[in-house]
């Protein structure tokens, strides 16, 4: 995830219906309802698969569109595996974010 790329914006062959476009024009990220997934978008790359911490940790100033993402999923389908994983891959990568914000900021 930490290969440097020049702005772009992705195109209508995006197969993912749910798109989170990144201001700068790079580390695009994209949500796939069908199975709870997100994924890192690159434009001379196929799609990474990434978790919900990744996601967060890749894009922390989005954490508010990737936490909706992630609770609306796991609110309609709730029980399923994924649904557990995805909690936990969310909870994992908040937590990562705030402790390094803290340590950033003298707190801790």
């Amino acid at each position: 995830m930490a290969d440097y790329e020049a702005p772009w914006t992705p195109g209508p062959e995006v197969p993912f219906p749910v798109l989170l476009l990144n201001p700068e024009g790079d580390r695009h990220m994209a949500f796939d309802p069908a199975n709870g997934q997100f994924y890192r978008l690159w434009q001379h790359k196929a799609p990474e698969q990434i978790n919900g911490g990744e996601a967060i940790l890749l894009r922390p100033t989005d954490i508010d569109l990737v936490l909706k993402q992630a609770m609306t999923w796991i609110m309609q389908h709730p029980g399923t595996d994924r649904a557990y994983r995805l909690g936990d891959e969310i909870i994992a990568g908040a937590k990562t974010a705030v402790v390094y914000f803290a340590q950033r900021a003298g707190a801790v």
